[in-house]
């Protein structure tokens, strides 16, 4: 596995409770701040059931039940959640989702960043007793450590990858998508004096070139996590302070709710972010989470989505690894069943959010449907 964010330590967690050998590879240090939403929406109960942190999770994390959009001429649309969501930092549960791959037998390995996942045929995996079985197809890992560490490499006979929206190993697998998408950039703050102001309520603003939410996480923090276009972003001041100045301008109920937020932590961000679909499979690991596809996070599915993912993934390798299907077969078995799983709440979200950064035409939509607009969006993304 490589990536120990939600997908890749649900993958190597469903995997290692089966009994089977798993490395867990992660760049980074955890526990680790990351530019995200932080919000999981209801879909992702029965991933934390099955992984055994639903109860760890929910005693950490802030319950949201109701949402608002505010767009820049428009009145409020308020809306229910369908099913309670939790608000929880990455900082807090990309660390408890590592403990638990790792205290299911993962071996877990921090500051390894992985230079090539090479196919390789006739691929031998050690067993007890000095043996090896061969298996008909496998990888060559390849990574590089920090902080002192040493270099490593490892034979698997699947690789998962889970290394988020994009990494030098999509350049590296030759992997294309993108280049016709528009890209975007992601930033993130806390407001560390927030307890109570937000009450169990997401709230999202529209402003020109992008969107932002504001929503609850553990600890009376209010966290604030955006996406804007990079051709915007190049327009105006530098620095991500000048992105949110931009954003309170065009909109008066973010400039109103910030204010009375007060305090404000270091800004995060991340680029460059693609809204697409991207190939689950191309013959070389089998992607999950980010890496197979990054949903709007104006959806507000995507932590979920990644959670299940990284377990779609793990019961297909678990398949081949068991020999109930072949391992010529395992790229195409799981890109089919994440296209059934996933493939209409990534349409549902690029149609939003073609209506979502207009803010002209949404504001327009709002003022026809109103709430009746929200209502569809809300049932939409929980129906597919």
């Amino acid at each position: 596995m490589v990536g120990a964010g939600p997908a890749g330590s649900a993958a190597a967690a469903a995997l290692a409770a089966r009994g089977r050998r798993v490395l867990l590879l992660e760049k980074d240090r955890l526990p680790r701040r990351k530019v995200c939403g932080e919000f999981l929406s209801g879909r992702a109960v029965p991933s934390l059931e099955r992984l055994g942190v639903l109860d760890e999770v929910s005693s950490i994390a802030e319950r949201i039940d109701r949402g608002t959009l505010h767009l820049p001429s428009a009145a409020p649309l308020r809306f229910p959640l369908p099913a309670s969501a939790l608000g929880i930092s990455r900082y807090a549960l990309d660390a408890l989702l590592a403990r638990r791959a790792q205290s299911l037998g993962a071996e877990l390995r921090f500051g390894a960043r992985v230079l090539a996942i090479e196919r390789r045929e006739g691929v031998g995996m050690k067993r007890r007793k000095r043996k090896r079985k061969w298996t008909p197809r496998g990888f060559h890992v390849r990574w590089t450590a920090s902080g002192g560490g040493e270099p490593g490499d490892a034979f698997a006979a699947a690789a998962v990858g889970a290394w988020g929206r994009w990494d030098a190993l999509d350049r590296s697998l030759e992997r294309r998508f993108g280049r016709e998408a528009a890209r975007y950039v992601g930033w993130s703050r806390d407001y560390p004096r927030a307890a109570g102001a937000l009450a169990g309520e997401v709230r999202l603003y529209v402003f020109p070139g992008g969107y932002c939410g504001l929503s609850p996480v553990e600890g009376g923090v209010a966290h604030l996590a955006g996406v804007v276009s990079e051709r915007l972003r190049r327009r105006i001041a530098p620095g991500w302070p000048a992105v949110v100045a931009h954003a309170r301008r065009a909109n008066e109920a973010l400039d109103r709710d910030l204010s009375a937020l007060g305090e404000e932590g270091e800004d995060l961000g991340t680029g460059p972010v693609y809204f697409t679909r991207k190939p689950p499979s191309d013959g070389g690991p089998i992607l999950a989470g980010d890496a197979a596809g990054v949903l709007d996070p104006f959806s507000g599915e995507g932590q979920a989505s990644a959670l299940a993912s990284g377990l779609l993934a793990a019961d297909a390798v678990e398949r081949a690894l068991a020999g109930e299907i072949g391992w010529e077969r395992l790229p195409a078995e799981y890109a089919g069943a994440w296209r059934r799983r996933f493939g209409r709440r990534f349409a549902w979200s690029a149609a939003f959010r073609g209506l979502v950064l207009h803010p002209r035409l949404a504001s327009l939509a709002a003022g026809l449907a109103g709430e009746t607009l929200m209502g569809l969006a809300v049932r939409k993304f929980a129906e597919s």
